[in-house]
């Protein structure tokens, strides 16, 4: 339990959230709360996502290596930003050529 909170204030940066208004702070903390419970999910469960999560996120494959929620935080990262460049890409595509 102590670990999932201290990805949630730490990893995630809900301590320095900065966001004004109750309703705003809700919304905010309620996305942090459901990337935070999905990590965690994937690091459970084990299988191919959390693969290839730990590689985005720099793993290196030491014996030492601890497999944390944030190396799985920043390949999640890795990821949606090669999700968000691949697509802005393909629309663009015509405009290059």
């Amino acid at each position: 339990m102590e670990e999932f909170f201290r990805l949630l204030k730490a990893g995630l940066g809900l301590e320095s959230f900065p966001v004004r208004g109750l309703s705003r702070i809700r919304k905010g903390v309620a996305v942090l709360l459901g990337l935070a419970v999905f990590l965690w999910e994937v690091r459970r469960s084990g299988g191919a996502l959390e693969g290839l999560l730990l590689r985005l996120g720099g793993k290196l494959g030491i014996a030492s290596e601890r497999d944390g929620p944030y190396l799985l935080l920043r390949g999640l990262v890795r990821l949606l930003n090669y999700e968000v460049t691949k697509e802005a890409l393909e629309e663009e595509e015509g405009s290059f050529g």
